[in-house]
């Protein structure tokens, strides 16, 4: 059953998990209760799938116990999601009074206790599903529990970015990694850190963050597979392509609330390189190339002002427009073949250099 149970639960098929464990939870909600808020159950438990949240919005999961609704759940495996969808639904269904957010142990969504959504993992769910004194449940999220356990990739610190397995699917097994190293990260106390889903493809970006000394300004770094959107994950392997490259790493001045990056200071950015150019000689010389003309025209004066041509890499004018903040610094990066655990200890150095940035006064003299 571990195997035909896939056509039931594809991995990239999230409406179908969503299906399944809401028929589960019709069946026999008893197990879950607890984990999912329900209380006691006096009455019948029923699912909706795809219930309106407004604006166009559906959350995955409205379960209600007679004609009171207690849980919203969303549900995601491989996609990521953003924490304003969340708040709009949270308002949507301000209440019903439990919100809860199901995730893979292995593909973890960071969620600040501030949105009002509580994780719960999938393995719990269907760990729980699998003592249902009901025989239909509890084979069927016993073979689903398997299922998902025989499809994560087994990874150590000694595992190479690049090594990947002959028919391993591409998308989990990038996933899968930087997900692992995430789980290593071991920031100081002042540096924040989390794990999204990327707003230009697929792979997921590990990050560290932490705010300036300028209002309205945080020291971001990113890592993410520098394998380009074109051709992530579909050509991936394809020799016209190029194969995995290994982690790229960008450490950014950012700008947070913005609706433009009209306004991002450059003068400030240019003042921190200093001390990012004293941290390490591996930053990737290749010239840095603004798109809006207002961000172009600041950064060739940054560099008149003695900045060098490759400060000023990241997200200028679109990103400002479409998720309220634009970013520019410098990147370096790590071999296709680097370990885990090599991977993991750059970051958590690169959280020090972090911090140094985070430290220094805006005014320049």
């Amino acid at each position: 059953m571990t195997k035909p149970i896939r056509h039931l639960v594809p991995l990239g098929a999230e409406n179908k998990w969503s299906d399944l464990v809401a028929t589960l939870i019709e069946l026999d909600p008893d197990p879950v209760a607890d984990l999912l808020g329900l209380g006691d159950l006096p009455a019948h438990v029923s699912v909706e799938r795809e219930a309106s949240a407004g604006s166009g919005g559906r959350v995955d999961l409205l379960i209600s116990v007679g004609n009171e609704k207690r849980c919203v759940a969303e549900a995601k495996v491989l996609s990521g999601l953003g924490l304003d969808q969340l708040r709009r639904y949270r308002d949507h269904f301000a209440g019903v009074p439990h919100h809860v957010l199901i995730t893979l142990e292995h593909f973890p969504i960071d969620v600040p206790s501030s949105a009002g959504w509580r994780s719960v993992r999938w393995e719990d769910l269907l760990r729980a599903l699998s003592r249902s004194s009901v025989p239909l449940v509890a084979q069927t999220a016993s073979t689903w529990l398997s299922y998902v356990d025989g499809e994560m990739p087994r990874l150590s610190a000694g595992t190479r970015w690049n090594d990947l397995r002959d028919g391993e699917g591409f998308v989990i097994a990038m996933r899968a990694r930087m997900a692992w190293v995430y789980r290593q990260l071991r920031p100081p106390p002042d540096v924040e850190h989390d794990l999204v889903s990327s707003s230009a493809g697929q792979s997921w970006v590990a990050r560290l963050y932490a705010p300036a000394r300028k209002p309205g300004y945080w020291v971001h770094v990113e890592a993410e597979e520098r394998l380009s959107v074109q051709a992530y994950p579909k050509h991936a392997g394809d020799p016209r392509w190029g194969s995995v490259q290994g982690p790229s790493v960008k450490v950014c001045l950012m700008q947070r609330d913005v609706r433009t990056s009209a306004d991002f200071d450059w003068t400030y950015l240019r003042s921190l390189w200093p001390t990012m150019e004293a941290a390490r000689h591996d930053w990737v010389s290749t010239s840095a190339n603004p798109k809006a003309p207002h961000d172009r025209a600041a950064w060739k004066q940054m560099i008149a002002d003695g900045g060098p041509r490759h400060l000023g890499i990241g997200f200028g004018e679109k990103q400002a427009k479409q998720r309220g903040q634009c970013m520019f610094g410098a990147r370096f990066q790590l071999p296709a073949d680097a370990t885990l655990g090599t991977i993991a200890a750059e970051l958590n150095s690169t959280s020090k250099l972090l911090l140094e940035l985070a430290a220094l006064p805006y005014e320049v003299s």
